[in-house]
């Protein structure tokens, strides 16, 4: 007889399609609590890190005085993603939540995003039995990234612009670059097809304002460029807790063997020096946001003597607020104490610790 399809979060953790993530902070849980709830919002991530949802959501909830609960899950995007969010749907305790690392490109699983034309979501809000995907993290992230720009006296507009990474946030990062009417934008990635795609839909829209490179070609388009990048940013999973936090996005990430992240340590850490020497003011920023911070990236730039850099926590906390009241206004009946936009960046950025 074919196994039952679970239909809601405690089976789901009963038959180890999730697993509760051990990282976060206050995202310690236990199975027996989910009775006893109103209601949850689930994050989902392909693996555990150290991310601040649950903090952040959770000490909301204790504010408010809502029996609710944010619960990091940890589930595998490629063998039970459709169960996973199958159960999901039917679950009546479940608003929404986060689709995090792995996750983010999954928009065949839920049943309507808006707008349209989103190629990733971070944000998943359960309205009236659909599962509807926005993604708030690209907002989040360039609304910090603008700060540090204009705290060194610059714009976006007419920048220059390094991307690394090709794939989930970075679309929608990449798009509301160009809005701000960048001047030049370079997207590497380690699959190369990747980049051009994106560079490709850029070039569309925009006119000719994006190329494409790999990662054999990271250090020629930092410092051999005819072009000198204002901005360099890592929108890729190099750094991040798990098997990529030894690497810098700096250069080529080959995890097959320990020892790459040694040479991967030695030609970031060479390329940083000569950034230092050749535009000193660069602006370097890292959506990578780990358990231990500063991410490999960082660490290497501050290091080197680079001043300007900019970490993920900026972005964690400015998407949290808009996703947090789109899941409230889709479910009143359950937000028996609502806060606005603002009341509720207020409380993330306290819980944070993020000025």
């Amino acid at each position: 007889m074919e196994n039952k399809k679970p239909t809601n979060l405690k089976e789901l953790i009963q038959g180890n399609y999730v697993f509760v993530a051990k990282l976060p902070e206050k995202n310690d849980f236990s199975i027996g609590e989910l009775d006893s709830l109103d209601a949850y919002t689930i994050p989902l991530v392909a693996h555990d890190y150290g991310a601040k949802t649950p903090v952040m959501w959770n000490t909301l909830y204790k504010k408010l005085g809502l029996n609710m609960r944010n619960i990091m899950l940890v589930a595998n995007p490629k063998e039970n993603a459709e169960i996973v969010m199958n159960a999901l749907r039917t679950d009546q305790k479940y608003l929404g939540g986060g689709f995090g690392v792995g996750w983010k490109e999954k928009l065949n699983l839920i049943d309507e995003i808006r707008p349209k034309d989103l190629s990733s979501v971070n944000i998943v809000v359960k309205e009236n039995g659909k599962l509807v995907g926005y993604n708030t993290d690209a907002h989040g992230f360039v609304r910090s990234l603008e700060e540090k720009v204009g705290s060194i006296g610059k714009r976006l507009e007419g920048s220059n612009v390094v991307l690394f990474g090709a794939g989930g946030v970075a679309k929608e990062v990449a798009r509301l670059l160009a809005n701000k009417k960048i001047n030049k934008m370079v997207i590497l990635n380690r699959t190369f097809s990747k980049a051009v795609s994106l560079a490709n839909q850029l070039n569309e829209k925009y006119g000719q304002i994006a190329v494409a490179g790999g990662e054999d070609i990271i250090r020629g388009y930092l410092l051999n460029s005819f072009t000198v990048p204002d901005v360099a940013i890592n929108l890729s999973d190099k750094g991040s807790d798990g098997p990529s936090e030894k690497y810098s996005a700096f250069a080529a990430a080959d995890l097959k063997h320990d020892k790459n992240a040694g040479i991967n340590t030695t030609i970031s850490r060479t390329i940083a020096r000569e950034l230092k020497r050749l535009n000193p003011k660069i602006i370097v920023a890292d959506i990578v946001l780990p358990k231990n911070p500063p991410s490999r990236t960082l660490a290497i730039a501050e290091n080197e003597g680079l001043e300007n850099l900019v970490d993920g926590l900026g972005m964690v906390v400015y998407q949290a607020a808009p996703a947090y009241v789109k899941i409230q206004e889709a479910n009143l009946d359950k937000h028996t104490k609502k806060v606005s936009e603002e009341q509720a960046l207020e409380i993330f950025k306290k819980a944070t610790e993020f000025k």
